[in-house]
């Protein structure tokens, strides 16, 4: 009686231990492999302000003028894809954008036409209307954990490269008059100091299906021929799909 009471019992032991592995294995599933194709949507909700100052010649004396610019936070459109190649490693790029509303104000301290070593100082008509526009390529590595059945966690790491676009603002001041107004021109530059460090989490809707949620930052700085050192991109979020095929 004793004998069978243990050989039952460790039959019985063996088998719970195989339901426990088979259990760990369900809530644990080895991560997704093969390409993948994502799309995101989001926001770059950092402002940035920057400002330059300058002289000018007005009733035979010199001037100072001096330019207020602002950038407003973006709109994020993001598409990408990659390949998971190995375990919980792959690697991935995507092109993103953003669009910012840009806010320009100046002022100049203008020589008296009368008086010598008088100023007056004379504020511009603000220009609200202007833009910036950011396209950045980045490339990543990718480690992905499983989380529970659906849950997936996945970190990225890697250069970025960015374009950035703005419109630049600068002070016109007539000569001999107290005539001051905005003018702007549209500047471009490229820029590969940049990187890129990205978090998301993401649920399987099925085996070829994800959606979730991702935090990253993807910036750097840029030297425009109007603005030194503009720092561009910077943290962003949102929304992402991934299709897995």
């Amino acid at each position: 009686m004793t004998k069978t009471m243990s050989i039952r019992g460790v039959i019985g032991g063996l088998l719970l231990t195989a339901a426990s592995g088979a259990s760990a294995q369900t809530l644990v599933p080895q991560p997704e492999s093969g390409p993948f194709f994502s799309v995101a949507l989001g926001g770059q909700p950092q402002t940035r302000s920057f400002g330059s100052t300058g002289t000018f010649s007005s009733f035979n004396e010199q001037g100072r003028f001096e330019v207020t610019q602002n950038v407003g936070a973006g709109f994020l459109f993001d598409i990408g894809g990659g390949f998971q190649f190995w375990k919980h490693l792959g690697a991935g790029v995507n092109v993103w954008s953003t669009h910012s509303k840009s806010a320009i104000s100046a002022a100049a301290s203008i020589p008296d036409p009368v008086f010598f070593g008088r100023f007056t100082t004379v504020k511009a008509e603000p220009d609200s209307d202007k833009s910036q526009t950011t396209l950045g390529i980045n490339l990543s590595v990718i480690y992905t954990q499983p989380v529970g059945q659906r849950l997936d966690i996945s970190v990225s790491l890697g250069p970025t490269i960015i374009r950035n676009r703005l419109d630049v603002g600068s002070v016109a001041v007539k000569p001999n008059s107290q005539t001051v107004t905005v003018s702007t021109e549209s500047q471009s530059k490229t820029t590969a100091k940049a990187g890129n460090l990205g978090f998301d989490v993401t649920y399987r809707v099925n085996e070829m299906y994800n959606v979730g949620l991702f935090a990253r930052y993807a910036g750097g700085e840029v030297d425009m021929p109007g603005v030194k050192a503009l720092k561009v991109g910077g943290v962003q979020a949102g929304g992402l799909f991934r299709y897995r095929f």
